[in-house]
């Protein structure tokens, strides 16, 4: 594995990732989709998850965010198996790929049933899903049903979802894929905001927008990691992520 872990952006108490994967094996029936996968992520972290289609990104997501048991390997999210950790309604906010959402439901509907999850109270959350619907340019979708949205509003849909509450772990699956240009700009000013206690993990194939997001990359290739660590461990760095990608992954 290439590069080095930091631990600068850590904010929590001292030993301890707010994510901690230790020998990670995913298969899907003859085809291994994780290979011993063991890294940490430190709280309030800003780390790009990058490789080529098939590397097990989607399959290492699903696995933190509790959707899938690995066959072996373990994952903690603040000291905690998934199925435990996510019962806390602060801690998670997910857009997985493809942005799914219920295409019989509006998407206040779906904002309205996330603030319940979440916790919040009927004014505080009306106000965060304003905030949202006006940062995402949702405002005249929200009495619509998500069925009927291109793929780019339910893809800010989805975020929106994500986002609510401020959760302290946001993952974020292709978030700009179907994006037209404004709506993307929007997502780059709202990741521009998190608080800084924010732990932000985020895959995509638009080197240059998470390298401008994110200080930490991880690397994977055929389900293996491939390097983990700060963009400046790599040639190009952040300012050329595509050269340190290349350099990395090496198609």
């Amino acid at each position: 594995m290439t590069g080095r872990k930091s631990r600068a952006d850590a904010t929590g108490p001292p030993g301890r990732d707010l994510i901690e994967m230790a020998g990670l094996d995913v298969s899907y029936g003859r085809r291994q989709a994780l290979r011993g996968v063991s890294l940490g992520i430190p709280r309030g972290a800003r780390v790009a998850l990058l490789g080529p289609n098939g590397a097990g990104k989607s399959t290492l997501i699903k696995a933190i965010c509790g959707a899938l048991e690995p066959d072996s390997g373990q994952v903690l999210l603040d000291g905690l198996r998934p199925a435990r950790a996510i019962l806390d309604p602060g801690l998670l906010g997910w857009l997985p790929e493809g942005a799914p959402l219920n295409p019989d439901l509006t998407v206040l509907e779906h904002l309205e049933l996330a603030r319940r999850l979440r916790g919040l109270d009927k004014a505080g959350g009306q106000s965060e899903i304003g905030r949202l619907a006006s940062a995402l340019d949702l405002r005249d979708k929200l009495p619509r049903l998500a069925g009927g949205l291109s793929m780019g509003s339910r893809r800010q849909a989805a975020l929106a979802l994500a986002l609510l509450a401020g959760p302290r772990l946001l993952v974020l699956d292709e978030p700009t894929s179907s994006l037209d240009p404004d709506q993307a700009r929007r997502f780059a000013r709202l990741m521009g905001a998190l608080p800084e206690t924010t732990t932000l993990l985020i895959s995509s194939h638009v080197l240059s927008e998470v390298a401008s997001l994110t200080s930490l990359a991880i690397f994977m290739d055929r389900g293996r990691l491939a390097g983990y660590g700060p963009w400046e461990d790599w040639p190009g760095g952040s300012a050329d992520p595509a050269r340190a990608y290349f350099g990395v992954v090496g198609q």
